[in-house]
């Protein structure tokens, strides 16, 4: 039998059902071939939009490196500020037991014992240069409030 007489031996239904096999055939070896169509252009959308994906996880890791050598970097200050902070008690611990046990708090300061403090700056200096270096910090209070300042007691002139 030729094509046209079996063509013309099916039903309706067979006819669509044998286009569509047809159909579906030719589709897929034309996609096998690299033939594309895309008639709504979602080709280029995709890759923009992947693209797009791409570089927003770029940036995120970026942003997570940065945040793991900022805390590396917060970790080591933290370290190296304890570490100061115990060398300032270490060295200043002795200096305090020794200024409350001496019995000559009252009295004019000896000189091997200004010399001792005068080292015991030098010290905490070489620790921590910054604090030394600058100028004296200013007073916080400035001259203080007027509400902190002693009042005269009740009953008592205003020498104004």
């Amino acid at each position: 039998m030729r094509a046209a007489a079996l063509w013309r031996a099916l039903t309706v239904t067979g006819r669509i059902a044998v286009a569509a096999v047809l159909l579906l055939g030719l589709v897929l070896t034309g996609h096998g071939l690299g033939l594309r169509w895309d008639p709504l252009n979602l080709g280029p959308r995709r890759l923009e939009a992947a693209r797009n994906r791409a570089a927003v996880a770029e940036a995120d890791a970026a942003a997570r490196r940065l945040e793991q050598a900022g805390e590396v970097d917060q970790r080591r200050a933290v370290d190296r500020l304890h570490q100061q902070a115990l060398a300032v008690e270490r060295i200043t611990g002795p200096a305090i037991l020794q200024a409350r046990t001496d019995d000559d708090a009252d009295l004019p300061l000896a000189t091997n014992r200004a010399a001792r403090l005068r080292a015991h700056d030098r010290e905490l200096c070489r620790i921590s240069p910054a604090v030394c270096a600058g100028p004296t910090a200013p007073d916080p209070a400035g001259g203080g409030d007027d509400a902190l300042r002693p009042r005269p007691p009740a009953g008592a002139s205003d020498p104004g």
